[in-house]
């Protein structure tokens, strides 16, 4: 009988054995995992509980009121399994009677900053208002109107994004009370009591031709602009003649004194006519270039010319309040106004005075021949003129006595060598 009792011991061995090198049943939040390679179980977790992560949501709310919503996919939200994984493939390997085990530790978890970053953004650009001054206007009447301040608003991403990093990590649904951060305009409508500060105004033609055509446009152009305290106003890059498709035409122009065609031929009778409203208005003038030669709408040393980005009439409103430009043809007239607060001393009055430091002659008459004139008759093509170098000064009077002489410019004007065409034919 003992080999009954030998076979009964190693059946019970067996059994033994059997209990207590099987592996133990591993889960992971009740997902089974055992017999699975890591990728596979890695798989199935993310199957089971990915989706639902990506579906909660987190709201925004502003004044009571939701504004947007986003949810966990969309900020690129994701669970690390492998951890967890790695965890349980070392539980199925221990040599332990069998038993069940269930990892409940978190998996970890992983948001994009940049998705983050993107989200705040959008609501910046969906939400916030900005700020406006008061501004002026002048209406089709000739009215000088005024435009209220609007106060502006901006959403406080910074604050927004901790809110949101908090309910991410709560794996969560959530809502975010969205904080705004006001934001006051410089300028309000109390600041302007306008009156004309500076005028001027030159004649030119209807708008029949190019160069009437162009002064017009250039002038619409600087119409309505306000310039606030400290900004510097630039003439030529809002007329802009020297720009590809500026919408000029060929006009005449002067080169190196002389007439020639070119695109925006009129426009420097605009920046002229401007220059000379400035200077009435006593505006810092920061940048300005006389023409090669004298112009016929000015006396010399008024004029101001702009071409490419290397001419320009720039000026600074060095006043304390907002000043306006408008600009208008009527009735063959071109006439620029700067309207804004006066706070020069009443009954000061100022004047201006071009003097001439020296009068440059120009070289005697070219002579050209032309078959196409009778012999011997003489034509004066091109007249002569003379060249000038002016200084402007402005002198201030109060009570009639001059108290102030300020030098303004220093202008040189080329003397122009005529041309006198001899018949040859």
């Amino acid at each position: 009988m003992n080999w009954k009792k030998t076979i009964i011991l190693l059946v019970v061995v067996v059994v033994i054995l059997f209990f207590a090198l099987r592996p133990p049943d591993v889960y992971i939040h009740d997902v089974a995992v055992s017999g699975m390679t890591a990728t596979e179980a890695e798989s199935a977790l993310a199957e089971r509980f990915q989706s639902q992560l990506d579906q909660r949501v987190i709201k925004y709310v502003k004044d009571g009121e939701d504004v947007a919503e986003y949810t966990f996919a969309d900020f690129g939200a994701r669970f690390d399994f492998m951890p967890l994984v790695e965890d349980a493939g070392r539980r199925r390997f221990s040599f332990v009677f069998w038993q069940r085990h269930n990892i409940t530790t978190l998996p970890g978890f992983s948001f994009s900053v940049e998705r983050l970053e993107s989200a705040m953004q959008g609501l910046s650009e969906n939400l916030d208002k900005e700020a406006r001054n008061a501004s002026l206007y002048e209406d089709e009447s000739g009215s000088v109107k005024s435009t209220p301040a609007v106060i502006g608003f901006g959403v406080d991403t910074e604050t927004a994004a901790l809110a949101t990093q908090k309910i991410l990590h709560s794996l969560s649904d959530g809502i975010v009370e969205l904080q705004v951060i006001e934001s006051v305009p410089l300028h309000t409508d109390v600041d302007f009591v306008p009156v004309v500060l500076g005028q001027f105004s030159t004649s030119c033609c209807g708008n029949d031709d190019p160069r009437c055509r162009n002064i017009i446009r250039a002038a619409e152009r600087i119409h309505n602009k306000v310039i606030y305290p400290g900004e510097v106003f630039s003439a030529g890059m809002v007329i802009a003649a020297h720009l590809p498709d500026s919408g000029y035409e060929p006009a005449t122009i002067l080169l190196r004194g002389e007439p020639a065609e070119d695109i925006g031929g009129g426009v420097c009778q605009v920046v002229t006519t401007l220059y000379n409203a400035v200077l009435r208005a006593e505006l810092e003038v920061v940048q300005r270039h006389n023409h090669s030669a004298r112009v016929g709408y000015v006396e010399v040393g008024f004029d101001a010319t702009v071409a490419g980005t290397y001419y320009d009439l720039k000026f600074k409103n060095n006043n304390s309040h907002p000043i306006l430009i408008t600009a208008r043809v009527v009735n063959k007239n071109l006439d620029i106004k700067i309207i804004g607060n006066e706070t020069r001393q009443a009954g000061r009055e100022i004047r201006f005075e071009a003097r001439q430091v020296q009068l440059l002659q120009p070289e005697p008459y070219r002579e050209v021949v032309d078959p196409a004139i009778p012999q011997g008759q003489h034509v004066v093509t091109l007249a002569a003129q003379m060249g000038y170098h002016i200084e402007l000064f402005k002198m201030v009077y109060v009570g009639g006595a001059v108290i102030e002489q300020v030098k303004i410019n220093t202008s040189v004007y080329q003397p122009l060598q005529g041309v006198i065409t001899i018949g040859a034919g």
